[in-house]
């Protein structure tokens, strides 16, 4: 059961704790530890705890509730993101409840309503199910998702936009190639349901639009079964390569008209953004709240209620291929909206350790 009622609550804005104390010297666990996106919305000031404390995407000790004690005095405050796949809802509540015992406020980011590596939605629904319940605040990333959230969990998330996590000068030397579409198919993950209809209504609308379309994918699943009968043709690069770096992930997006985010259940996308930093259109499912990211969004029908319409996707794809690419995005505007982003986390952060002290 919740035991602290907070801003984040669904009838209430809250209790008052007077004036906001500055943030510097707080000591905040995030989960996970080390992100560019958990990075750059960190407020000046506040102190990371054990940063280097796991490698990659390792299960994260700091969320074993037994280890709970033997951090809890080093930290002021705990905020979650992402990286927590791995945890039940019995696994989830025993740590949010670890949390509540030793009096450190736990913030929840909510990006993903919806798990992409997950089949069956109840097990991560299950998580946030006791998540929500327990967060001091919530936190997600677009209105459309905080109105589910209300909707569903019954609790009020704080909207704080996404930040611009690449420097757009970085790859100022590409040129966009009028009417490239790329469809990056990665390695197939779960949510990725009907490549090879995918790819053929995206070619199809490609050409329409006067261009073509580009097809990725890693080794991993060249001889994958559900992309038997995929073949280069006219209006159809086929490449397979490994895993992008940063740069080269940068360039790939940049260089493309439109990219196609080609997945049956999500709800926010960090390729989109940066996309929209690059410069380069997004063709995006019906699925999750992709348009709430951005207005240059072409959406088509791809989710779990309608399935997918191929047609949709060939005119959305030939519509956003006809258009001209969009400019790459302000950087001034994107960094003044990264430091407010700060600010708010800020704000969010003082109010939350005032209450609990």
């Amino acid at each position: 059961m919740p035991s602290r009622t907070t801003a984040a609550d669904s009838t209430a804005a809250g209790p008052t704790v007077g004036p906001v104390a500055p943030t510097a010297g707080l000591r905040v666990v995030t989960v996970p530890a080390r992100h560019p996106y958990v990075e750059t919305v960190r407020p000046d000031g506040v102190r990371p705890v054990a940063i280097d404390r796991v490698r990659g995407w390792e299960p994260d000790p700091y969320l074993e509730a037994a280890s709970v004690p033997q951090w809890a005095g080093s930290a002021d405050l705990v905020h979650l993101h992402f990286g927590f796949d791995h945890l039940d809802r019995a696994a989830a509540e025993r740590w949010a409840d670890a949390l509540d015992t030793a009096g450190v406020p736990l913030v929840l980011t909510a990006h993903d309503l919806r798990n992409p590596h997950h089949v069956d939605p109840a097990p991560h629904a299950d998580v946030l199910d006791a998540l929500f319940a327990r967060a001091a605040a919530v936190v997600t990333l677009t209105d459309g998702a905080a109105d589910e959230i209300a909707s569903r969990w019954g609790r009020r998330a704080q909207v704080i936009a996404h930040p611009s996590l690449v420097d757009a000068d970085r790859t100022a030397d590409v040129d966009t190639e009028p009417g490239l579409v790329a469809l990056h198919l990665k390695s197939l993950r779960r949510n990725l349901i009907d490549p090879v209809e995918l790819v053929t209504a995206a070619a199809a609308g490609a050409v329409a639009g006067g261009g073509r379309l580009r097809v990725d994918m890693h080794p991993d699943v060249v001889d994958d079964p559900r992309l038997a009968g995929l073949q280069p043709g006219p209006g159809l690069e086929i490449a397979v390569h490994d895993r992008f770096d940063d740069l080269e992930l940068e360039r790939y997006l940049r260089r493309a008209h439109v990219t196609v985010l080609p997945h049956r259940w999500g709800t926010h996308s960090g390729w989109l953004e940066l996309a929209r930093d690059l410069g380069t259109a997004v063709v995006a499912p019906s699925c999750g709240h992709y348009r709430d990211q951005w207005d240059r969004v072409h959406l088509f029908v791809n989710d779990e209620r309608a399935g997918f319409d191929p047609a949709s996707l060939s005119t959305a794809v030939a519509r956003a291929a006809s258009e001209p690419p969009p400019a790459p995005a302000d950087r001034g505007a994107r960094l003044a909206e990264a430091a407010t982003i700060r600010s708010q986390h800020a704000e969010l952060y003082a109010r939350l350790v005032g209450a609990a002290r």
